[in-house]
């Protein structure tokens, strides 16, 4: 059977467009002589659709785009079906109220439908929260040949050791091969994962494996495609490129000359990992222009490049906003990048508006005038109303430049420099942000200034501060950070790690972390890249009585 692959960017809601996009690809594929062509997870009604699901017109509009694919199917070659994902309702009166479903269409009405057996719950995931699992599980027989549908999570059950495993059932049931439909984020260094778990699962059933991923982007949750077919003997026969529309055919019971191709360097795919971030969060909330603050330093220059690689230069203003600390480098360095990226700067000080707020402010409080933390947050808040005012006069959206390591530690201000509606590197810590100017630069040549680079990080508050005036050293930081988050080793661990170098420092910056849930809590959404992102998949009270001790 001559499997057609279409790896594809759909979007939550968007039916008239998703039934567009499956419809285009349907038609390319069998052109190229697919028979049976696959889609993503959820493909027709986009994932994740979160309480989307308690809307039961959801469901009617999802029904009438099966059905428009349905007659679509009719049009076509008898010997040829078209796979989707989508969602349906559970007509039993108890237990959750949808399923998640893949059906096969064919000949103009659907033949086949099989519900998600393994639902997650993990992380970013919250699909116990809206579906049933599957009754049973199925195997199709169609078009010469015995297929087992299984829908992303369906083929982790023995990797994330669930009580149930619906592999064993495609065994016993014969099925000679496996179609994984998975909508599956993206983290660095996860596709080495999932091509093992599939190989795993190709080389116990004897069975090739075809995995079809969506890419595109949903609020924080990035996807990547890099779909990817085993063989039954556990060698990858091809994979798709990442963050792309891509299409293959392939026909896993021949004997095939398709070789995988060369894997991408994954700072390269984190690159258009944050792009495709950016680039979505825009198209799919119907915002086309972007404003952020250029301070001179690599965060901001970071997020100039990525805004200007998604959105393109005509539609990012950057606005440097000196203070009576800022250095003139900073200033320099600010139009510099924003000449070399092509994009308009604005310079909009804030000395006079800072002077007269503190003055008045003072007056109000004590005879000592504002503490020192108060000066600083005062800028930085300042800033902030800049940006937020003149993304409301250019209909923009606020792109907020912070990086991983501040917001664990909390170093930023409220309504400062911690707004926007989006934030793209905040799971990057400021390490990896180095790191990935670094590939920029090898790539596209010194279009972030030499000097943002060279220079020693400053939030440029106060006369001559520096970042390590208030934190460890990035490196140091990174590394702890790293194992509490991400890691999640034990606090004892930790400290034990470190005894040699800064071990009485790591119980204060684990302290710190805590206590500044509050401000990560309004902090804007942050493009999730690793294991554990600030977001939706890290969810810990505010108000508690612990601490990493």
């Amino acid at each position: 059977m001559r499997l057609g692959i279409a790896q594809r960017n759909f979007g939550v809601g968007a039916f008239e467009a998703n039934v567009r996009i499956i419809s285009e690809a349907f038609s390319q594929l069998q052109k190229s002589g697919a028979e049976l062509v696959l889609t993503s997870e959820m493909s027709v009604c986009g994932y994740p659709a979160y309480d989307l699901l308690d809307r039961p017109e959801f469901f009617e509009r999802c029904d009438k785009a099966i059905a428009d694919l349905c007659r679509m199917t009719a049009k076509t070659s008898p010997s040829s079906a078209l796979v989707v994902g989508h969602v349906s309702k559970n007509p039993a009166a108890t237990g959750r109220s949808a399923f998640n479903c893949v059906s096969v269409l064919q000949n103009g009405k659907t033949t086949f439908t099989q519900a998600k057996s393994l639902l997650p719950t993990y992380d970013v995931f919250d699909e116990a929260r809206y579906f049933a699992p599957a009754e049973s599980v199925e195997i199709w027989s169609g078009l010469g040949s015995t297929t087992a549908f299984a829908i992303c999570e369906d083929l982790w059950g023995k990797a994330m050791r669930y009580p149930k495993d619906p592999t064993h059932v495609y065994r016993s049931k014969g099925a000679k091969q496996i179609c994984a439909l998975s909508a599956s984020p993206y983290e660095m260094h996860k596709q080495k994962t999932r091509e093992d778990i599939h190989r795993e699962v190709a080389i116990r059933l004897a069975c090739p494996v075809i995995y079809v991923n969506q890419w595109g982007a949903t609020d924080e949750v990035l996807f990547d495609g890099q779909s990817f077919g085993v063989r039954s003997d556990g060698s990858i026969a091809f994979r798709l490129n990442p963050f792309e529309d891509a299409t293959l055919v392939y026909d896993p019971m021949a004997v095939s000359e398709l070789n995988a191709t060369q894997e991408i360097p994954e700072i390269e795919v984190l690159l258009r990992a944050l792009i495709c971030g950016i680039r979505d969060y825009f198209r799919k909330t119907g915002f086309s222009k972007a404003i952020l603050g250029l301070s001179g330093g690599i965060d901001s220059a970071l997020v100039a490049f990525l805004a200007v690689e998604a959105l393109g230069k005509e539609h990012v203003l950057g606005v440097a906003m000196p203070g009576p600390y800022s250095s003139g480098h900073s200033l320099e360095d600010a139009e510099q990048l924003a000449k070399n990226l092509g994009i308009r700067c604005e310079v909009r000080p804030i000395k006079f508006a800072y002077s007269t707020f503190a003055r008045e402010l003072a007056v109000q409080s004590t005879a000592q005038g504002l503490s020192e933390i108060t000066q600083e947050n005062l800028q930085a808040r300042l800033r902030g109303l800049i940006l937020v005012s003149l993304a409301n006069h250019h209909r923009s959206l606020v792109l907020n430049t912070g990086n991983k390591s501040e917001l664990a530690m909390g170093y930023s201000t409220q309504y400062g420099d911690l707004i926007g509606a989006l934030c793209p590197i905040g799971d990057l810590y400021k390490s990896k942000v180095y790191d990935l100017v670094r590939h920029i630069q090898r790539v596209f040549g010194d279009v972030i200034p030499p000097r943002t680079v060279s220079k020693m990080p400053s939030a440029e508050l106060r006369p001559g501060q520096v970042d390590q005036d208030s934190l460890p050293p990035y490196e140091e930081l990174d590394t702890v950070l790293e194992d509490y988050l991400e890691k999640r080793l034990p606090v004892a661990d930790i400290k034990k790690k470190y005894q040699f170098q800064w071990m009485p420092e790591v119980e204060r910056v684990l302290r710190i972390v805590e206590l500044n849930e509050f401000k990560r809590r309004q902090a804007p959404p942050v493009l999730k890249v690793t294991p554990k992102a600030f977001g939706s998949g890290r969810r810990l009270p505010i108000a508690k009585e612990w601490t990493p001790t």
